[in-house]
Parts: structure tokens; C-alpha cells; sequence
């Protein structure tokens, strides 16, 4: 998507807005124009991993964050999310046996560990239809629509798609949301991604450009999003994403398009006491080998993993759950017990000379319990039981408890 296409949707988005303000509003109160919403999780994590029996327990202050809105007028609004994740600001350090040869990684974050991982302004030009522009939401995936704390069943993010692609992933673009009857379509153009942070474990999910103190805006992508709800709460949706990721490298060291086209389909379904999710992903990348061999060159200084990436991904995931207190009067507490299979290879195909790495293939049955207090609070706990593709010493079993809030 060329640059000037991006500069005269956002003339027309912005001409279109202030012509609707034909009419001064009445003034309100500041406390009637600001809102404040927010989320949290807090994790401990007990490991019990053949490939690494060495691997430490842990806990950690994952994310808390802030979502703040500001009414401008009835129709358009500002909103923000600030993320504080692992309970600070700064620089952290990572081992990683697996993808840098058992070394020491040193992670730097934009803004350390603070992030405004979305800042947009949404106009409701229509009923049916919202425009906005800014930072804003990518509408790929299940973690797209369920991605608050409360709202999915394990006690953090699906592994399927949180090591596939971005999770609860935002880009800089404008977007536009149209809802009719039972449908509702979201079309977002976006900044591309940047195919030097793409890797062998997490394939595209390092690849959104956070190291950086400005995003490179040489190529756009396009997302959509198709949501059909066959009840209120039984959705079913497809989504995708395409965009070129060669032109937002650091340095312009190759020519090779780097295309990522991903697609997905998604279902949500609650039935009183009973919810079940379930997901299939696919994702291709043009010019992999080549990618590749360019990335294994790139500098340390630059932070990024530097190992082979695939052509092709696979992932898919069907969970369910059944809340056992659902036969009390009163629905302020839910006892959730769950079961889910969640498969990914992020190596799923490769090309050239590159070695379809086993490791990568992985298949987990996580399997847990949640209590929710007032529909506010949660203990969260769950067992995950995962295989890799390799023939032997191939168990990483992780237990999990998390305490989770939202307001």
C-alpha cells in the first residue's frame, strides 16, 4: 500500500469528521467525558521441562493495564491503553538455551516496559459504522475479540497464537468497523511488519517493530475481519492479514519481497454454563530462505534471534469448559473446570536449504480450573502438558496459578 493511499484515506477520514460537527455541542463536565477501565494478571509458573531440566520456577506481574477514554462529543472519542508489564520500566535480561545458543539476551522494549499499546481516535459516523485512526488494534485471531484476563478460560494467553503471531497485537493505521444485523466486518490499513525479528520458535511474533524508537512506514498492510453471530453469545468469524515485510527492515540490505499472508478462523460460543472456543491458523512467508540468510548476518546489536524462519505455519486449538456453580441462584461467582488441545509448528514447511527443525513442533493438552468473584476477580490455575516434535526428552510440562482482575 503506497504512502499517498494512506495520506488521502486519513484527509478524507478527518474532512469527513469535522464537516459532521455542523453544531456546537452543549459542554459536559469533565468527569462526564472520561472514562476508566483497566485489567491486571500476576502468574507463578512451577516448570518441569525434559528439554531444560534446569529451568527455574518463576512469577511474574505479566501486565497491568490502564484504558483510559475521553469523549471529544457523543461521536468521537480518544482511547488509550498503557501497559506496565512485568511489574517495571527498564531493561531485562532473558536465557534463551534454545534459539541463542544458551546465551544471555538482553531485551531493551521502546519506552523500557512501559507501553501505550494503543492510542486512536474512534468516530461513530454511522450507527452502524466507526471510523478510526491512530494506533489501533490488528483484527487478527481469537486474542483479537477475548484478549482481557477474564476473557479466555487459560490462565494466560493460548500458546498457539501467542507464539505465532503478535499477541494482543497493534499497529499504527486507520480502520473502519461496520456492524448489520448479525454480521460485523473490520478493514484496517496498517504498518507492515519488519521480517529481521521473524524467527525459528515465534516465527512473525517478534516482528512488529517495538525495538525500535520509530516505526518504518515504507510498506502497509491490509487486515480484515469477518464476525457472524449466529446468537448472542455464538460467533463465528474469519480474518486475515497481507503486507510486505522486506521494506521495514532496519537497513534495506535485501531486495526479495518478504510477503505474510495469514488467515484464521475463529468461534466463541457460550450455552449458559458452557463456553467453547475453538481457532485454525495458517501463514506463509515469500522469500523465507532468503530472509533467512540475510538475517543470520545482521549485527548482535541488534536484538533479534537470527535463526531460520519457515515458508509455512500451522497452528489450531479447541478448548471447552463448564461452569459448575451454574446451578446457584446468585451468578456472581463461577467455577469454570476446562480442557483444551492446542497445537503450532512454526516450522510447519521451509524452503531452500533450510531444516525443518522438529523442535518447533509442539502439541499441548492444558487442562485447569478458574473461580471468578463478582465477575471481577479471578484465580486462575492450569496444567499444561506439552510434546515437541523431537523423538525422545521431549516433555515440557508447565503448571500455572494467576490471580487476574479487571474494573
Amino acid at each position: 500500500m503506497q504512502l499517498h493511499v494512506i495520506t488521502s484515506l486519513s484527509i478524507a477520514f478527518w474532512g469527513l469528521q469535522l464537516a459532521a460537527q455542523t453544531a456546537e455541542e452543549p459542554k459536559k463536565p469533565f468527569a462526564d467525558k472520561f472514562e476508566l477501565h483497566g485489567y491486571g494478571e500476576m502468574t507463578f509458573n512451577v516448570f518441569d521441562w525434559e528439554t531444560y531440566p534446569d529451568k527455574r520456577n518463576n512469577i511474574d506481574l505479566n501486565r497491568i493495564v490502564f484504558e483510559p477514554e475521553y469523549a471529544f462529543s457523543e461521536k468521537v472519542k480518544l482511547e488509550m491503553e498503557i501497559e506496565f508489564e512485568h511489574g517495571g520500566t527498564g531493561a531485562t535480561m532473558e536465557f534463551d538455551k534454545f534459539e541463542e545458543f544458551g546465551e544471555f539476551e538482553m531485551e531493551i522494549e521502546k519506552g523500557g516496559e512501559v507501553i501505550i499499546e494503543e492510542l486512536e481516535i474512534a468516530w461513530q459516523a454511522k450507527p452502524w459504522l466507526e471510523l478510526k485512526a491512530g494506533r489501533i488494534a490488528v483484527p487478527v485471531g481469537h486474542i483479537a475479540a477475548y484478549g482481557e484476563p477474564l476473557d479466555y478460560m487459560t490462565s494466560t494467553y493460548n500458546n498457539m497464537e501467542a507464539n505465532l503471531i503478535p499477541a494482543a497485537w497493534y499497529e499504527n493505521g486507520i480502520g473502519a468497523e461496520v456492524e448489520w444485523k448479525k454480521l460485523a466486518f473490520e478493514l484496517a490499513i496498517i504498518s507492515g511488519l519488519d521480517n529481521s525479528a521473524f524467527s525459528s520458535a515465534n516465527w512473525i511474533q517478534r516482528g512488529n517493530q517495538s525495538r525500535f524508537e520509530y516505526v518504518n512506514a515504507e510498506a502497509f498492510a491490509l487486515a480484515a475481519r469477518l464476525d457472524y453471530a449466529i446468537k448472542d453469545d455464538v460467533v463465528f468469524g474469519l480474518s486475515s492479514y497481507t503486507g510486505n515485510s522486506t521494506p521495514n527492515r532496519p537497513k534495506p540490505d535485501i531486495t526479495a519481497d518478504g510477503v505474510v499472508q495469514i488467515v484464521d478462523a475463529h468461534l466463541h460460543a457460550q450455552f449458559s454454563a458452557f463456553t467453547f472456543n475453538a481457532m485454525f491458523l495458517s501463514g506463509t512467508l515469500q522469500n523465507a530462505a532468503t530472509i533467512s540468510e540475510a538475517n543470520r548476518n545482521l549485527s548482535n546489536n541488534l536484538n533479534v534471534k537470527r535463526t531460520p524462519i519457515a515458508s509455512a505455519v500451522l497452528g489450531y486449538f479447541a478448548e471447552a469448559g463448564y461452569n459448575v456453580l451454574s446451578c446457584l441462584e446468585k451468578d456472581i461467582h463461577r467455577l469454570d473446570v476446562f480442557a483444551g488441545y492446542y497445537y503450532y509448528d512454526s516450522m510447519y514447511k521451509t524452503s531452500g536449504e533450510i531444516f525443518d527443525n522438529p523442535r518447533w513442533e509442539r502439541s499441548e493438552i492444558r487442562t485447569g480450573l478458574n473461580y471468578c468473584w463478582n465477575k471481577n476477580i479471578a484465580i486462575k490455575s492450569d496444567y499444561t502438558f506439552r510434546t515437541i516434535g523431537i523423538p525422545d526428552l521431549n516433555k515440557e510440562n508447565t503448571f500455572t496459578l494467576a490471580l487476574a482482575y479487571h474494573f
